[in-house]
Order: C-alpha cells, then sequence, then structure tokens
C-alpha cells in the first residue's frame, strides 16, 4: 500500500484496538445477556400477565356466577316465607332475614316487597356503595334505610327511616312519592316459580342503574325483588384493575358479542362539560307552580343513541343534558324511568304513568297525545344503504325496496300512507336497522342522520353509504324534537319553553359538541354503552384469538388486548376484556434492563482504566517489537534484539523478527552484490565495445575510491567537512564511479573510434587516395599522349610527369596527414586543402549506384550525365545527415549543452578542416551527449534513498570550476568533493590511458604538468590535485595501472605553491 492510499484510512493504536476489543467484547456478551435477560423477562412478564388476566377472567366469570347464584338463590328462598310482610309493611322477622342477608351479601342493594295495590315495602343495604349513603341522604352512622311507600290518606306517601346497624332508629321523613310497583319492570316481568332478572334499568328510589331478580312470594298477591347496584360490579372491576399490572391505565371490560357494554372499570361519561346554566327570572306564580310540583317521571329509551339512551342503565344523551339544563334553570325536579321500549313509554304515558315523554317529533298521528314544547334540536333525516349504491335524493327511489324503521316511530305511518310502494320493515332500534342493511336483510335504513352516524360509528358497522339530503316531496317531514307533557302539567311547558330560549349559544355548542362530534374520542371515552375499541369485538368473534395477549395498534399506541368468553351460566353471550398499553405493561421489564444497562455501563467505566492497565503485556512488548522493527526499517540489522515477552504468539513473533532481520540483512547483502554485479557488467560492455577506450570505467571507480580515501583522511582546511559516514556513503560514490559513463552505451562505436578525420564506419582517406591514384593515371595518360603526338621531346614530357607523380604524392601526403589530426591546423594549412580541393577529376559511373533506401534519401533528385567532372575533396549535400527527432532535453536535469544544427557532417573538406583533433562539432556533441544520456539513464532508475546521488555523481566529471563545462555549465559552488574528485580521475586516466586511438599515452609527469595547467585555469580543482600529488595517490595509481615506461619521475613541490587566485586561503 502506498503513501496516497494508506492516508485514506484513520489508525489506531494496538492499546486502543485491545482495550476497544475488549470493550466491544464487554458489550456484546453484555447485550445478548441484557438481550436475554429482557426476552425472558418480558416473556415472563406475559406469560404472568396471560396467567393474571385468566385468573381475573375466571375469577370475575366466577364472581358473576356468584352474584347471579346467590342473587337468584336468595330471592327464591326468600319468596318461601309467609310471613314477611303485613298492611303495616315488612315484618320484624324478615327485616331480620334480609338484614342477616345483605350483611352475608354485600353486593345486594336492597331486599323489598311490592304489592298488587302498588305498595312497596324495602329494606336498603347502605353499605352496598357508598353512592347509596350519598343519594339517600344518610350520615356514616347510619347501616339501614326502611323505605314505605304506601297510599296515607288518598295519596302515595314514601316514608324513609334511618337505623344503625342494631335497628336504632336514628330519623325518618316522609315525602309525597308518584310510584306505583306493578309498573315497574322487575313486577310486570316476574314469573310464578322462576326467578326473573332484569336488564340493566335506573332503580327509581336510588336513580342509579342496576339489576333487579324477582319472583312472585308464595304469601300470595306480591313480588318480591332484590336489588344489586351496577356500581358493585364497577367497583369489582375497579379493585381488579388496580390489583394487577398497568394500574389506572388498565380498561377492563365485560361485554356482549354484539359490542355492548355491562360493565367496566372506565367512568362511562363523556368528559365534555356543559356550561352551567344561570336560573330563570320566574314570576311568582310560575315559583308557586313549580314549587307544588312534585318530581316528574320522564322517559329515558335504553338504545337511540346519542338522543337518548342508557350506559348500563344510566340514562345518557342530549335530550337528557338538555332535561338537566332546562331542571337547572326552572327549579323543577324531573326523574328518569328506564327499562322499557319506546312503544312502552308511549303506553305509559298514556295511561298517566309518566309525566315526560321526550325527544318526539310533533306530527299529525300523535299532535293529541299531550302538550308539546318548543322543538330543542332539529335532526334531519338520511338514508343509509351498503356501500357502492348510487346516491339517493328522492324517497320514491325507494319504491320496491325493503326500508328498515326503528318499531313505534311516528314516521312510519306517514311512509307507509304516502309512498305505499316503500316496503316498511321494523326493528327494534335503530342498530338493528343498520345491522339489518349490513347483512342485507333489507335495502336501506331510514331515521335521523346523526343517530345514524353515530350508532355506525360506536358499534362499528362499517361499509354503508349514508345519503343525507333527501326530498320527500309531496310530504313535508318534521324534523324538530320537542318534550311532550301530560294534559295536567300544561302550565308548565310555558316555562320549559322559555328554558328552553334561554339556553345560551356556548350551552348549545357544548351539547353538539359532546353529542354529535365525530372527531377522534378521548380515550377511552365511552358514551354510548357499547366497547371503545373495534379490536375487542373482532378478537370476541374470532375464538383462536381469544385467551391470548394480542398486540394491537389502538389510536396510535401499541396495546396488549386480551379478551375471553366469561361462560358463566346466567350467559353463554359475555366477554371480558383488558386493554393495557405494552409499554405499561412491560415497564417493570423496561426498568430491569434499563437497570441493567446502566450498571454494565458504570461497570464498564470502571474497568475502563484496569483494561487500559491490563493491556500492557500486550502493547509493551509489541511497542518494543515495533522499536526493532524500525531498526530493520533503518537496515541496522546487527542492533535488532530479541523482545521477550510470556505471550507465547508475541515471544515467537520476537524470534522471528530477529531470523527476518538476519534474513532480510543477508538477502539485501545479495542484492547489493547483484547490483554492483550489473553495474560492473555495464561498465565492462562499455569498455568491451570499443577497444580504444578498454579499461577507463574499472580505472576511474579504481582512482576515485583511492582519492576520496584520503581525501577523508585529510586534515586540510578544503576538506574538514568530507567524509564518508557510513558504507553506504562510500557505496554510492563507488557506484557513481562505475557508471560514470554508462551513458556512452548508447554512442555510436564509429565515433567514439574515431581515430582520423574522414573516418566514419571505415576511414575515407582510401577514397581520397584512390582520387590521386586516378589522377596519376591520368598524368601518365598525358605522358603517353603526349610522347605520340611529339616523339621528339620525349624526355620533356618525361620531366613533366615526374613533376607530377612528386606533387601528386606531396599533395595526397598533405591531405593524410591532415586526416591523422595529430598537429594544430592553421589558416595556411586550410587554404592549400581549399586549394587542393578544387582539382578535377572525372567520374565515369554514377555515384547512386548500390545505396541503401536510407542512404538514397540524403542524394539530391536527379543525376547530371556521365562522366562528370568532380572535385577532389569536397563538402557536398549528402554529406550532411539529419537529425530523425529535435533534441529536447528535460529542464529538472538542467543541462545547458548547445545543440548542433545537423546529426553528423560528414563533408571531406569539413572534416579535414578540423583545427585539432578528428572530431567535429557534431561528433564532439554525440560523445558529450554520452553524459546526458548517463542523466536519463539514472534518473529514471528507482535508486533507494542511500544510493540517491548516483545520478549526480556521475553526470558531472565533465564540469569545470568556472562553469564552462557540460552538461549543466555548473560553477565552483556547485560542485562537491566526490564531484570534483570524479572530474580529476576521469581526466588522468584518460591522459594516462595507452588505447585511445587519436593520442599516445602521455607520461605520468606530461599528465601531472597538464592537471597543474587545468587547475591553475580552474577547470579541475586545485586542493583536490594537491592532495592527488601530497599523498601519493598519482604514483599509487601509476604503479598499478601505467606501463612502467609512462613512471617517470615528478618533482611534485613545483605544483604545490601556485593556486589559482580564487582559490588561495
Amino acid at each position: 500500500m502506498n503513501a496516497g492510499t494508506a492516508g485514506k484510512y484513520k489508525r489506531l493504536t494496538i492499546r486502543f484496538t485491545v482495550v476497544s476489543i475488549f470493550i466491544i467484547a464487554t458489550l456484546f456478551t453484555a447485550t445478548i445477556a441484557i438481550g436475554l435477560q429482557f426476552y425472558f423477562s418480558q416473556r415472563l412478564a406475559t406469560e404472568a400477565a396471560l396467567k393474571l388476566y385468566d385468573h381475573s377472567a375466571n375469577s370475575t366469570g366466577s364472581f358473576l356466577v356468584q352474584v347471579d347464584n346467590q342473587a337468584i338463590n336468595t330471592t327464591r328462598l326468600l319468596a318461601h316465607y309467609n310471613t314477611l310482610y303485613d298492611d303495616n309493611g315488612l315484618t320484624l322477622e324478615s327485616l331480620n332475614i334480609f338484614a342477616d342477608v345483605m350483611g352475608s351479601i354485600p353486593f345486594i342493594y336492597a331486599i323489598y316487597i311490592g304489592s298488587n295495590n302498588g305498595d312497596l315495602f324495602e329494606l336498603v343495604n347502605l353499605n352496598a356503595h357508598p353512592i347509596v349513603r350519598d343519594q339517600l341522604g344518610a350520615s356514616h352512622s347510619d347501616r339501614w334505610v326502611i323505605i314505605d311507600i304506601k297510599n296515607e290518606q288518598g295519596k302515595k306517601v314514601r316514608n324513609k327511616r334511618f337505623y344503625d346497624h342494631k335497628f336504632t332508629l336514628r330519623t325518618m321523613n316522609s315525602e309525597h312519592a308518584e310510584f306505583n310497583a306493578t309498573l315497574r319492570p322487575w313486577y310486570i316481568n316476574a314469573v310464578a316459580d322462576t326467578v326473573t332478572k332484569t336488564e340493566p334499568y335506573l332503580f327509581q328510589n336510588l336513580q342509579s342503574p342496576g339489576i333487579t331478580y324477582s319472583i312472585p312470594v308464595s304469601q300470595g298477591n306480591a313480588v318480591l325483588g332484590v336489588d344489586i347496584a351496577l356500581s358493585s360490579l364497577s367497583d369489582y372491576l375497579n379493585r381488579l384493575g388496580k390489583n394487577t399490572e398497568g394500574d389506572k391505565t388498565k380498561e377492563v371490560f365485560i361485554f356482549e358479542a354484539s359490542g355492548d357494554l355491562i360493565a367496566s372499570n372506565i367512568e362511562p361519561i363523556n368528559d365534555m362539560e356543559i356550561p352551567p346554566s344561570v336560573p330563570l327570572q320566574l314570576t311568582e306564580a310560575q315559583q308557586s307552580l313549580i314549587a307544588n310540583t312534585l318530581p316528574l317521571i320522564a322517559s329515558n329509551e335504553t338504545n337511540w343513541p346519542p338522543i337518548d339512551f342508557t350506559i348500563a342503565g344510566k340514562p345518557q344523551g342530549y335530550s337528557i343534558d338538555l332535561l338537566n339544563i332546562v331542571a337547572q334553570m326552572t327549579g323543577l325536579t324531573i326523574k328518569y324511568n328506564n327499562g322499557f321500549t319506546w312503544v312502552e313509554f308511549v303506553e305509559k304515558f298514556k295511561k298517566g304513568e309518566i309525566d315526560i315523554l321526550h325527544s318526539m317529533m310533533k306530527i299529525e298521528e300523535n299532535a293529541n297525545l299531550g302538550v308539546f314544547s318548543d322543538p330543542f334540536l332539529s335532526l334531519p333525516f338520511a338514508v343509509v344503504t351498503q356501500d357502492g349504491v348510487g346516491p339517493i335524493t328522492n324517497i320514491s327511489e325507494l319504491n320496491n325496496k325493503r326500508v328498515a324503521i326503528p318499531k313505534g316511530w311516528s314516521i312510519t305511518k306517514m311512509i307507509q300512507q304516502h309512498f305505499p310502494r316503500i316496503e316498511v320493515v321494523e326493528y327494534l332500534s335503530t342498530l338493528d336497522t343498520l345491522k339489518a342493511v349490513k347483512e342485507k336483510q333489507v335495502f336501506a335504513t331510514l331515521d335521523n342522520s346523526i343517530v345514524l352516524h353515530y350508532t355506525a360509528k360506536h358499534y362499528f358497522i362499517e361499509n354503508l353509504q349514508f345519503h343525507e339530503t333527501i326530498d320527500y316531496s309531496p310530504v313535508q317531514i318534521e324534523s324538530g324534537l320537542s318534550i311532550v307533557m301530560q294534559p295536567k302539567n300544561a302550565p308548565l311547558v310555558e316555562i320549559i319553553n322559555l328554558a328552553i330560549k334561554n339556553i345560551t349559544p356556548a350551552q348549545f355548542q357544548a351539547l353538539r359538541d359532546k353529542w354529535f362530534s365525530h372527531g377522534k374520542k378521548s380515550a377511552p371515552e365511552i358514551v354510548q354503552g357499547t366497547v371503545p375499541y373495534k379490536q375487542l369485538i373482532e378478537i370476541a368473534a374470532t375464538p383462536n384469538l381469544q385467551k391470548k395477549l394480542n398486540v394491537q395498534k389502538i389510536d396510535g399506541v401499541e396495546r396488549f388486548v386480551y379478551v375471553t368468553p366469561l361462560g358463566h351460566a346466567a350467559s353463554q353471550n359475555e366477554y371480558f376484556a383488558i386493554v393495557v398499553p405494552t409499554n405499561v405493561l412491560l415497564a417493570s421489564t423496561h426498568d430491569k434492563v434499563k437497570k441493567s444497562i446502566l450498571v454494565t455501563g458504570v461497570c464498564l467505566l470502571l474497568v475502563l482504566p484496569l483494561s487500559w492497565l491490563f493491556a500492557s503485556p500486550i502493547i509493551k512488548p509489541i511497542n518494543l517489537l515495533a522499536l526493532e522493527n524500525n531498526k530493520i526499517k533503518h537496515r541496522q540489522y546487527d542492533d535488532v534484539v530479541r523482545v521477550e515477552s510470556f505471550i507465547k504468539e508475541i515471544d515467537d513473533l520476537a524470534y522471528s523478527m530477529v531470523d527476518m532481520s538476519e534474513s532480510i540483512k543477508v538477502h539485501e547483502q545479495n542484492q547489493k552484490e547483484l547490483m554492483e554485479a550489473f553495474i560492473k557488467l555495464i561498465a565492462q560492455a562499455i569498455d568491451d565495445k570499443s577497444p580504444y577506450t578498454a579499461g577507463h570505467c574499472n580505472r576511474v571507480p579504481e582512482l576515485g575510491l583511492m582519492l576520496a580515501e584520503q581525501a577523508s583522511k585529510s586534515k586540510s582546511p578544503a576538506f574538514k567537512d568530507f567524509r564518508f559516514k557510513n558504507e553506504d556513503e562510500q557505496r554510492e560514490f563507488r557506484i557513481a564511479a562505475w557508471l560514470h559513463d554508462c551513458g556512452k552505451i548508447t554512442t555510436p562505436e564509429h565515433i567514439v573510434d574515431k581515430g582520423t578525420k574522414l573516418e566514419v564506419i571505415y576511414n575515407r582517406i582510401h577514397e581520397i587516395r584512390m582520387r590521386f591514384e586516378v589522377l596519376w593515371r591520368d598524368a601518365q595518360i598525358h605522358y603517353y599522349s603526349q610522347c605520340i603526338a611529339s616523339p621528339n621531346e620525349q624526355e620533356v614530357h618525361k620531366l613533366e610527369l615526374d613533376v607530377a607523380f612528386i606533387k601528386l604524392t606531396e599533395d595526397f601526403t598533405f591531405i593524410a596527414n591532415a586526416n591523422v589530426g595529430g598537429e594544430f591546423m592553421d589558416q595556411a594549412h586550410i587554404d592549400k586543402l581549399n586549394q587542393l580541393a578544387k582539382i578535377p577529376w572525372v567520374r565515369h559511373f554514377s555515384d547512386k549506384l548500390g545505396l541503401s533506401p536510407v542512404e538514397e534519401l540524403n542524394y539530391p533528385k536527379g543525376e547530371k550525365s556521365l562522366p562528370v567532372t568532380e572535385s577532389l575533396l569536397s563538402n557536398k549535400p549528402q554529406h550532411i545527415i539529419k537529425r530523425d527527432f529535435p533534441v529536447h532535453f528535460d529542464e529538472k536535469f538542467g543541462i545547458k549543452m548547445e545543440i548542433p544544427e545537423h546529426l553528423y557532417n560528414q563533408g571531406e573538406l569539413h572534416n579535414l578542416s578540423i583545427g585539432r583533433g578528428t572530431l567535429t562539432a557534431e561528433d564532439r556533441f554525440k560523445i558529450n551527449e554520452h553524459i546526458t544520456s548517463t542523466i536519463k539513464m539514472l534518473e529514471n532508475l528507482p535508486f533507494p534513498p542511500e544510493l540517491a546521488k548516483v545520478p549526480r555523481y556521475a553526470s558531472t566529471h565533465h564540469e569545470t570550476l568556472k562553469g564552462t563545462g557540460y552538461p549543466r555549465k555548473l560553477s565552483a559552488e556547485d560542485l562537491s568533493i566526490p564531484e570534483r574528485i570524479l572530474v580529476l580521475a576521469d581526466i588522468f586516466e584518460a591522459l594516462t590511458a595507452a588505447d585511445r586511438p587519436y593520442k599516445k599515452a602521455k607520461p605520468m609527469s606530461v599528465a601531472i604538468n597538464i592537471l597543474h595547467k587545468m587547475a591553475l585555469d580552474q577547470h579541475i580543482d586545485y586542493e583536490v590535485f594537491k592532495l592527488f600529488l601530497t599523498s601519493g595517490v598519482y604514483l599509487e595509481y601509476a604503479k598499478k595501472f601505467l606501463a612502467p615506461s609512462q613512471i617517470d619521475d615528478v618533482d611534485i613541490n613545483q605544483y604545490l605553491n601556485n593556486a589559482p587566485h580564487d582559490q588561495q586561503g
């Protein structure tokens, strides 16, 4: 991975990693443990709750069975007594028996006898419920109340006598009573030899709901009744809810399969408060009328929500609240009677058994029923069908259809009279009509829109379509609800109308919001006597979901729902349900988990510092191994030591690291040797390439290392900062010396070996000599031609021939000597070359025959007619060799060499005119180009850091201290000691080499003298030159590499005290 890639990842310390792994492992273990704890705790909680709920259901069932059985048995047993009452009331014996029974069965509210003359004799148990004591006005010391309702002087009187637990009379009171026992449900429905149980209804004396068990007594002409207040059952459910997990958040219900609520621990009222009423300003006459008016008995239906209905016998609904407002404003006392159907209430009203029949529409059929008040509420009618039926806007669209209407409705006759084609089917209640539509028993139902919506909503009847705007033409249907009073109470109607008119808009709005709002119910809100959740009914209808904790989302909250049939003898259609939020049931489990997490966190915080220390046995040896690894990184293999650890893996790693260090050391040495072998191989190849430079690449490193060693030892100020600090630096210098001419591998051999001026791949002096041969023969031919033409002058012609031969010989010798390049060519020599070059000779053959394709490209197009007169020496176009590619040096190399225009200029006259040596400017550049090749080759090699200076050292041995060298034109301040040493070594080896073709090997003294001049000229470093002499390196090298004939005496003193001006100390 390279540095760039590594930088993308954040690295962690070993200690951090070890501690993190420890923490993660601990957290993982703790999480598993807490998770298992949570799972099993939750499972235990749900199983315990399930068992508890089963027990609660069984207990409730048992309780209801017990209540039912005890009430039935008690009723049947008491009915067999022959002395229960006399004309004065309950006998002393019956009072004692009744008291004993209610003392042992505390949920019995009252036991009484109703005679056939309408009288009632009753013993009330004040301990049945606190509401009993409050409703009857009893004190805390009272235990029993005896209530007698009988005729006294032609009037019904209610006598109340309050007794303590010893049946000592405390007080008594009397009041007028409009009560007839024979009109009560329990009396009417009583059957001989059978205990009859009523539906929940409102107890007349208590004005609280309950159930009555009744049976005719054996004494004759009377019915015995046993009352159980539903408040006792609600108290039981309240205690049940509080004794189990969930406390007040638990909702407990006993309900029927239809959804009708029997009992609950939830207060069955809507929590919307009605603004208080202000008493009316009545006249004295009106006040007197009210004061003399006995309590009025008003009807209370059980099944017409939200207008008039009951919840477990307790009056509820819009009209009930409105009547209560009227009572508050007027001072009238209104009591409610329920337990009867609407048809039965109408009959009772006609018989005068009740005073108020309310929530009735005034139509032609009932206009004479009583005195109607002003309408207090308008309830438009609506038609309900199954979903998917097209819009119904006219009543005539129901022709030939079955339409359900609640039984006893006055509108029924009007529909039958004016729309005879509609088949009216009567049902007991609005609920029954909606079910009939749902079950496709009828096509539609007709009722008040609000009643239909309310009932469908609270009984969860779905997929119905409501048709609100119906045209009843030609009939005008009255939609206003009124209060109907008995004719004897007609004066009260005016006061009631006044009260209705004075009901404030805020009160009417509160009534509408309370009973007609279709928004969300407040949870739990029970306003109709039905269970508040659809899921209870669904589970009750699905046996495989019963007796289980079903998770249901109710009002956005997950709750456990438990439903089970009660299955007691009294009813097989009743269900027990508990609804509790899941978070409440599992609260203790969650608390335990939270505590476990908290304890785990605290323990982790306490263990964290210890774990940091506990990691040391791992971290310390690893850190030491890192230090040892760092030694290997810096190739300090001999300093690597084994780190001891009692951890086997780390100890093994330490052993392997030492072994690895030794292995790397051996491998590195092998690689070094291999690399140097390759380097020497390259140097040897370069030397072997040209026999004239053989040994140069081998000798320069030897001389360089000799000088470098002496420089390291020297005390001279010039070398005070120079030392090879280690073997790597010495190796770096040695490799650079071996590679200093590696670029020559790219230099053409004929350039390196060019020993004469006319030499290319071969020496062209032979072409020149052949031309002279031609001229020689031309002279002979001319001589013979003259002799033939003038035989008498043969001797003269012979003399001219000899002179011509002498001149040709001299001219060729001159050209041949010029070709060697041994002496400097001055202008006179060049002028003579130019004169000789003009000597003509005749070419009879084409010079374009036998050429290679590449060579032909250099020749001009077209050909002169043969024979062609040529010059003895010439510079022809084909002598110019152009470059295939332009020469460009990367700026990073710092090369500053002048580049000739052409690759080669092989012109004969041009080459022979070379002033010194045998090389043209092009040839010189080509040879010097070896150093740029060296730079490019070495700079592209991936040298390790310890060999980073190799390219530099190897490419500066042709630089001078004054900036005239190549390839970079460096000056003294740019050249280091190793570079200056290689400059001298390269030059001295070249001067003394015996294998250079263009010069003879120089004696040692001559070579040193030349070096001295070069030092004075700042071509080489004078201090290095002095070191070369004073250290004896020159002599040591000479003995090793020079021929004995080259080693002569040298007086080094003459060179030691005349340094160049800018190098004098």
